[in-house]
């Protein structure tokens, strides 16, 4: 086999096993059909990337009395003999993933690094969770590392909180159940159910104020929830219960910009004859696509839904009346 494909292949293999942990921490109370039919693969595949795992010190089952998936073993690896400047390096990658990437991998690169500097002489160990604090959580998303732990031990332990939160007009108060943290966006997010709502809502971290356990435990969530179904249809950051289909017309002068990135899971791409070619998408939220459309100027143009063709338009005239002064 040459060796680019066996080095795609084995990509293809990284990232099925990178997805199934994913799914396996995000979304554990789900059967394992469920599972499988959410990642795409068959029962027999399901089971080599179980076997690959445990090989490498990752272990779990479904346990039918939680009616979940209970992981048994993730083990810890030595720590390398990293230099200084190495791990000062290693803040700044994360960082940058942070700002570029999405959902949940993000934070377990935050979390493995914390397990790093735990590691480090005395003398420097201060400093450098000091600098993953200011410069990765603070200044790059401004977000209070305190406040994320809570967050996160909220979530990993299922327990209620109370929440501050800035809603713009002020501070307001809510009870929470904490499903996922997240980032989206060059932004950290949190998938809470607000109690007395009952209903799924995403909160801005760096926007909450204050958090306080209410020393409740919760075994079964008020509310389903799968993390990768509700972000499903999202182009960019905003969710919702029915996907929309956009339609876009582009021209041909940016083509090799549009074609050669994988945008959202749902787009199609169909050439015309004249040489432009049409992008389709199904999102929650299709303003967000016209929002991304901006930026290629007049080398669009938006077919569906006529209510965001509208909206375009409006932009347009006023944008025209901008530059006209």
């Amino acid at each position: 086999m040459p060796r680019s494909a066996l080095s795609h292949q084995y990509s293809k293999r990284l990232q099925r096993l990178l997805l199934l942990v994913n799914e396996i921490k995000t979304n554990p109370r789900q059967t394992p059909e469920a599972l499988w039919a959410s990642l795409g693969v068959s029962r027999a595949m399901h089971y080599k990337d179980r076997q690959d795992l445990t090989a490498l010190g990752f272990t779990f089952h479904y346990d039918r009395r939680q009616r979940g998936h209970v992981i048994t073993q993730d083990r810890f690896l030595p720590v390398l003999n990293l230099s200084v400047s190495e791990v000062l390096a290693l803040i700044m990658a994360v960082r940058q993933l942070s700002s570029s990437g999405d959902y949940t991998l993000t934070y377990d690169a935050i979390a493995a690094l914390r397990k790093v500097l735990s590691n480090m002489p005395g003398e420097v160990r201060a400093f450098l969770q000091t600098s993953l604090d200011d410069i990765v959580l603070q200044e790059g998303f401004g977000c209070d590392a305190t406040i994320l732990q809570d967050l996160w031990r909220a979530c990993q332990e299922r327990q209620r909180v109370r929440m501050v939160y800035d809603r713009g007009t002020g501070p307001y108060a809510w009870v929470i159940e904490p499903y996922q943290l997240f980032f989206k966006r060059r932004a950290l997010y949190l998938d809470a159910c607000v109690v007395n709502e009952r209903q799924v809502h995403m909160f801005r971290v760096n926007r909450i104020q204050r958090v306080s356990f209410l020393g409740v435990r919760v075994a079964t969530p008020l509310v389903p929830y799968n993390f990768r179904e509700r972000h499903r249809h999202s182009f960019s950051v905003f969710v919702g219960a029915q996907p929309q289909r956009v339609r876009i017309r582009f021209r041909s002068a940016v083509r090799q910009y549009i074609t050669e990135t994988r945008w959202h899971a749902s787009q199609q791409i169909e050439d015309l004859p004249d040489g432009h070619f049409l992008f389709q998408v199904e999102v929650s939220e299709p303003r967000e696509v016209g929002w991304w459309v901006l930026q290629w100027g007049a080398n669009t143009e938006v077919l569906e839904p006529e209510s965001l063709r509208q909206e375009m338009a409006e932009t347009a005239r006023a944008l025209v009346g901008v530059y006209e002064k």
